[in-house]
């Protein structure tokens, strides 16, 4: 039995997905007494000046942070629904990635025709987008056989056409 491989994903594809995904979540408060769900508030509320206590009279405890719009209650604790690798991933993503998707999908489509190009290659075309012949052959470094000239100016080619290089 052949074991599948999952479809190779283009960089541009990834930083749209990443994006979508990590837009839709955000930082939330959570009251601990009736688990009501509430955004973080923009400013932190400054603490309240407190005069000196009267003997008798009992302190309260610490600093109060937000309320619950639902209940009223001051223990609100922080949900981060982004987490610090999702933001490093998205961060390295946008770094990396030189071209849209819709790019990266026309330059897959004209240089998966080529005899030596598969949906591997075509998609680290589309991430990498070579201008010179050195950067072809990069690509193609781990493969027992070598490119022609043909099929790198090809590759070239249809990269150039598609960014307007």
């Amino acid at each position: 039995m052949e074991e599948s491989q999952p479809e190779p994903v283009t960089l541009g594809d990834v930083k749209e997905l990443l994006e979508k995904e990590l837009s839709v979540r955000e930082n939330k408060l959570r009251c601990i007494d009736c688990g009501h769900f509430q955004p973080v508030p923009d400013v932190e509320p400054e603490p309240e000046v407190k005069e000196e206590a009267v003997e008798g009279e009992e302190e309260e405890e610490g600093p109060k942070g937000p309320t619950c719009d639902s209940c009223g209650s001051e223990r609100m604790t922080l949900i981060e629904q982004i987490q610090y690798e999702h933001k490093l991933a998205l961060d390295h993503v946008r770094l990396l990635s030189q071209s849209d998707p819709e790019h990266s999908k026309a330059i897959i489509e004209k240089v998966i025709v080529l005899e030596h190009v598969d949906d591997y290659y075509a998609a680290k075309i589309a991430d990498i987008l070579p201008m010179h012949p050195d950067e072809v052959r990069s690509i193609f470094a781990r493969e027992r056989f070598s490119l022609g000239r043909d099929e790198i100016d090809s590759i070239i080619s249809a990269v150039k056409e598609t960014t307007g290089a």
